[in-house]
């Protein structure tokens, strides 16, 4: 697509700001795609070994322990990752006006990997948005607005997440296309599986997709194919709405909390450096 084609004059994204642009869309009924660029997907783009094992993180070549359950393992070795590299790639470096990328950004110290994103895409576009999105000082109003009014906007929803979840909540309308544990170490046959299966999508539908890097993948593959299904990388923001946890993650302390402890721990998020989303 022509560069021409593309907003000269832009302002640099807000919190705010874009998750009501995608509610006016929805609303609209002008299909999009959203898929999210963290820490993870930029390791992989920059071809760096990172694994997510039992207890075990290796990532940017240190290694610490960590708390992840089973569903969050994973495993990207630059020596047989090729194939999920270059399609992460296809999805990174695609431009369409109604397909949206969140890259990391300033207020998760990301200024690196967001500078990086932004020289793949030959600099800013405003279909750039923060990968945080439905995180952080978001959080609360993506789960509690912004989500039921796209969930009720559709006639179809289909969630594409781990081979556990079960739809909960006003998600239970929805259909589960599963994903298996570690998609990494069968990538090929789990994408034309996944792939196939959205492609009969009822028309104009939804697509929520909780499936860590393939959901960057299939939102880049199923806008040359399917442009008129909505798609939204919702990484871990509604864990409980599909049957998963919520406390693996620093927001999730934000979620309901009930006692003294709890919500002291969200009231300490609120002012972390993180918690405000900044270009």
């Amino acid at each position: 697509m022509k560069n021409e084609q593309y907003e000269v004059n832009y302002s640099f994204p807000t919190g705010e700001g874009d998750l009501s642009r995608f509610e006016e869309m929805a609303l609209k009924r002008e299909p999009f795609t959203f898929v999210r660029f963290s820490d993870g997907e930029i390791e992989v783009l920059r071809n760096r070994k990172l694994v997510i094992a039992d207890g075990v993180t290796e990532f940017r070549g240190n290694r610490f322990s960590n708390h992840f359950p089973e569903f969050d393992k994973k495993s990207f070795d630059p020596l047989r990752g090729k194939d999920i590299r270059r399609d992460l790639l296809s999805s990174a470096l695609f431009r369409d006006l109604s397909y949206f990328k969140g890259i990391p950004t300033y207020h998760n110290g990301a200024v690196l990997d967001r500078e990086f994103m932004l020289r793949l895409n030959g600099g800013f576009t405003s279909q750039m948005t923060f990968s945080d999105l439905f995180l952080n000082s978001n959080f609360i109003r993506a789960r509690e607005q912004f989500f039921p009014r796209m969930v009720a906007a559709f006639s179809d929803v289909l969630v594409v997440c781990n081979w556990r979840c079960k739809l909960e909540n006003y998600l239970s309308r929805g259909r589960i296309v599963q994903v298996p544990d570690n998609f990494f170490s069968s990538y090929l046959s789990t994408l034309n599986s996944i792939l196939s299966e959205l492609k009969e999508a009822p028309e104009s539908a939804l697509i929520l997709s909780s499936a860590s890097s393939l959901s960057n993948i299939l939102g880049h593959q199923l806008r040359l194919v399917r442009p008129d299904l909505t798609f939204i990388d919702i990484g871990t923001v509604l864990n409980d709405c599909i049957g998963l946890p919520m406390k693996t993650r620093a927001y999730h302390k934000l979620n309901a909390p009930k006692t003294m402890r709890e919500k002291f721990s969200a009231w300490c998020y609120r002012r972390h450096p993180e918690y405000k989303l900044k270009w």
